[in-house]
């Protein structure tokens, strides 16, 4: 199931009512949880707004609708793997289970938000994002689907109305589309073949989209497709050789890594100090 911000616009404006389309209506349980709202749809399951019926506490409910073996193979895996992950760069797991005649999960309840513009600002987002991928890798698994929709934020208490990102942190959201890759000793990736493109159209790179081969490479294509669209498609000068051959259609001319990626971003400057030095 792939769901993030798009899907759910307005998600934090309506929290009293449950829109039409709910499979679900206010109240119902699932496990320790109740429903209190309808947040959004995506192509297999819902997502609902649900506090604990013990201790009050919110969070965000996924279920499987759609119950087809792909897709339920797809949901069990990334429950599995958020219980897994306890870094706080990935959702907190907090409950899977099955209730109502669906398969469901319990994780952290985050918020969406814009992506940040500012070079500093981006620079930072981009870490944080690459910190989350890179954890992955180093699991043999590739994400195939990171952008914004898929970028949810948690708020830290300074949140304010003249700072409404202050303390601010992403993090990066549904891992229903991961998938094992093969690696060598050098961290990277062999290609790993499915039936058809799969990811998001702009997102995902040409190998992945056209033929279903998704590796390092390819995230590191849409990490880089990531950063241009925070400078709203017109990157500076500092970056634009780096976007340029992170989203190269040539995955081996690609940056091999994430740290490899994540290292060309700090030495985005340095052409400047040199050409200073040599001046």
């Amino acid at each position: 199931m792939s769901l993030g911000v798009d899907e759910i616009e307005g998600i934090l404006s309506s929290h009293e009512r449950m829109p039409t389309g709910a499979s679900f209506q206010d109240g119902a349980v699932f496990g320790n949880w109740r429903v209190t709202a309808f947040l959004g749809k995506g192509g297999n399951g819902e997502v609902y707004r649900v506090v604990h019926v013990s201790l009050g506490t919110s969070a965000a409910l996924k279920v499987l609708v759609r119950d087809e073996p792909r897709a339920r193979e797809r949901f069990m895996r990334e429950a599995k793997l958020l219980s897994e992950l306890k870094s706080a760069s990935f959702p907190q797991f907090f409950e899977y289970g099955e209730a109502n005649g669906c398969v469901y999960l319990v994780m952290e309840l985050l918020e969406p938000g814009d992506l940040p513009s500012g070079d500093r600002e981006v620079v930072r987002f981009l870490r944080q994002i690459c910190e989350a991928v890179a954890e992955l890798h180093v699991r043999g698994i590739v994400h195939r689907d990171i952008k914004p929709s898929n970028i949810l934020w948690r708020i830290g208490r300074a949140r304010t109305p003249a700072a409404p990102q202050r303390d601010a942190v992403p993090v990066l959201a549904d891992l229903g589309l991961v998938k094992d890759v093969a690696t060598s000793g050098v961290g990277r990736s062999t290609l790993d073949l499915t039936v058809g493109g799969i990811g998001t159209p702009g997102y995902g790179a040409p190998e992945q989209m056209e033929r279903g081969e998704a590796s390092v490479a390819s995230d590191i294509h849409a990490l880089g497709v990531l950063a241009d669209r925070c400078f709203g498609g017109k990157p500076p000068k500092a970056w634009v050789r780096i976007i340029e051959r992170a989203t190269s259609s040539i995955p081996d001319r690609r940056y091999q890594s994430v740290d490899e990626f994540l290292n060309a971003i700090r030495r985005r400057n340095l052409w400047r100090i040199v050409g200073k030095a040599v001046l």
